[in-house]
């Protein structure tokens, strides 16, 4: 193709371009057909030796299961046990648990016994619902050979428990005569759960070509080609699946013709599958793989799509290689074109780089005014929280001054009357009340002060859960809460600023001590929990809830149940939290009431055997 290019180089343009079309489509096509045929071919090859080894496979794993149970019948017939059974008088209870024994050890889905005619008169399975003794199996063709001498193998559904089954029988001899016939159910659940593959289908046909045995689940109990009347009749009359009708798979009508043998150790193709049907020694089954034809198509497909592109970029470079000298002309106008171009640009670019660094100082002066915002709207929803607990504070400040007074007016009574060590011990008494208002003053100075950015954001569990519930602990014991506190270890670090951590904290316990409001047996509870280096703090109550329809909004702003609520301290104690990278989550309990989980990187780990979580909530 290219000799070709090289020689109608310097033919006019126009006569160039539809010569060329026309050599490229030639060629094109020829080696397109070639490739086609080549990769089919191979395909088939590799589909081939894909789907002999796949049913190979198969046909070992089934052979190495049921060689596991074919002997056993052979074996057990010779037992002296059962022939002291089969001729003594001994009850055949005893009997039942002999079998029931083999069954256990062999693995077998069930070992029974039949009379002559057919009859099970001991069976492993006596003591399930369903068991096989006092039912006549006559019917069975394991059975009628087995009673002719014959060791006999049959495939069928189980006519009472509708599980399929591999059955092998031998007779039992007395004294030289048939006295009737032991059999063993193998399961093929089992066998079929070690045929799975990801690439591959695998049925398993009986003897007239039918599934007992399959990956695929729509296949079972269908035949692979056309029945006949005789094979019908022959079905229906040894119940061997449970159906009047056997169909014909739908996928397969048309592959195999009615009374035809299904082909061996050759690749057979379908509009949908290819086949691989390989021949066993064991007439009784024959082992067939299946691959959907579309995946070899799209491979060949595949190869189609490369040559294609192969072929286009080499058309390419042909084509590029005509046009390369007429392409350095008309570069070199456009270089001086995109030269005066990149000057406009860069002048433009330039322009565009100050308006943006002005916009990025604008929005960095916006971000620093948002940070503000948002730590005084922090303040203010502490404070809020405060003047909300203001009465029960007050109450708690005014009761220890009030003590204060009447100490110090009964201390000057006593003075008078030289009463000295009464004096004495009241003066104790007003240090002690100073020293609790000195507590209560110093926990709402450390709460309500602001947080300095600069501080190291590491706060103790156990100091911040001790602080919240101190502040609130007088609005709880006038409510009559009871506070069920697990206990918290010292050691624990949590990533957050200690006072961001308290106003949490005071928000949810506060939140849950206002839902608790009319309660009749008012709890809250706070649960920790410590797994690796995360640590969960769980804080619930047994109030009313909410609705669930309303949790989405919980922590959206402004939002509230309250009528005299601000809607700002779930969605603040929201940010402090994800500022840390936590999680803050909300839940109804059950039978009642809310529960809000925090979620913080712990710096210091709670010692507990090999990284068990810690759990401490009862």
């Amino acid at each position: 193709m290219l000799i070709c290019t090289e020689f109608i180089l310097n033919v006019r343009p126009l006569f160039f371009l539809k010569s060329f079309l026309m050599l490229s489509l030639i060629f094109g096509g020829v080696g397109l057909y070639a490739t086609h045929h080549i990769a089919t071919q191979y395909q088939d090859k590799v589909v081939s030796k894909e789907l002999k080894d796949a049913a190979n496979k198969a046909n070992l794993q089934i052979e190495s299961e049921l060689a596991k149970f074919k002997q056993i019948p052979n074996l057990l017939r010779h037992d002296p046990r059962l022939l002291t059974f089969l001729t003594s008088n001994e009850p055949k209870q005893n009997l039942n648990e002999l079998l029931l024994e083999w069954s256990s050890q062999s693995l077998a889905d069930a070992i029974y016994i039949h009379d002559r005619t057919g009859k099970v008169i001991a069976s492993s399975n006596y003591l399930k619902p369903r068991t096989f003794l006092g039912e006549n199996f006559a019917f069975r063709p394991y059975f009628s050979e087995a009673i002719q001498g014959n060791q006999a193998q049959y495939v069928a559904l189980g006519a009472l428990s509708n599980i399929r089954g591999y059955f092998i029988s031998s007779p039992l001899t007395v004294d030289g005569e048939i006295a009737g016939v032991i059999t063993v159910k193998v399961s093929l659940e089992n066998i079929e759960a070690i045929l799975a593959s990801n690439s591959f289908e695998i049925m398993i046909l009986d003897s007239n070509k039918i599934v007992f045995l399959s990956t695929n689940k729509r296949w079972l109990y269908q035949a692979f080609r056309p029945l006949n009347e005789a094979q019908q009749f022959e079905v229906n009359q040894n119940r061997q699946y449970g159906r009047n009708t056997i169909q014909i798979i739908n996928e397969f009508k048309t592959l195999i013709a009615p009374n035809a043998s299904v082909p061996h150790s050759q690749l057979l193709s379908h509009h949908a599958f290819k086949l691989y049907p390989i021949a066993v020694e064991n007439r009784d089954y024959q082992v067939i793989a299946l691959k959907e034809a579309r995946i070899g198509q799209i491979k060949v497909l595949q190869a189609d799509f490369i040559f294609l592109i192969i072929y286009s970029l080499l058309a390419l470079i042909a084509w590029s290689w005509r046009q390369t000298y007429t392409a350095k002309i008309a570069l070199t106008d456009l270089n001086k074109h995109l030269e005066h171009t990149v000057d406009k640009r860069t002048q433009y670019l330039q322009h565009s780089n100050q308006q943006l660094q002005k916009t990025i100082f604008q929005y960095q002066e916006s971000k620093l005014k948002l940070k503000q915002t948002e730590q005084e709207l922090t303040q203010t929803a502490k404070l809020a929280v405060l003047g909300e607990l203001s009465a029960s504070i007050n109450h708690e400040i005014n009761q220890p001054l009030a003590a204060l007074r009447t100490y110090s007016e009964n201390s000057l009574k006593l003075l008078e009357m030289n009463q000295t060590d009464m004096v004495k011990s009241n003066l104790q008494k007003m240090i002690e009340l100073n020293l609790s208002i000195g507590e209560i003053i110093a926990r709402l100075k450390v709460f309500t002060r602001k947080v300095n950015q600069e501080e190291h954001h590491v706060a103790n569990l156990h100091d911040a859960v001790s602080n919240a519930t101190s502040i609130l602990s007088a609005a709880m014991i006038k409510q009559g809460i009871t506070l069920r506190l697990s206990a918290i270890p010292e050691n624990i670090l949590l990533s957050i600023h200690p006072t961001e951590l308290e106003q949490v904290l005071v928000n949810l316990i506060h939140n849950a001590a206002q839902a608790l409001n009319q309660h009749p047996s008012p709890q809250i509870g706070i649960d920790w929990y410590l797994s690796n280096d995360q640590c969960e703090l769980v804080i619930w109550d047994n109030g009313p809830g909410i609705a669930s329809e309303q949790l989405p909004k919980l922590f959206d702003p402004f939002f509230t149940t309250k009528p005299e609520g601000l809607g700002l301290g779930l969605s603040i104690s929201k940010r402090i939290i994800e500022a840390y990278s936590g999680e803050i989550q909300a839940k109804t309990r059950k039978p009642s009431g809310m529960q809000f989980s925090l979620l913080l990187t712990a710096q210091t780990i709670f010692n507990t055997p090999n990284n068990a979580p810690t759990k401490i909530n009862e």
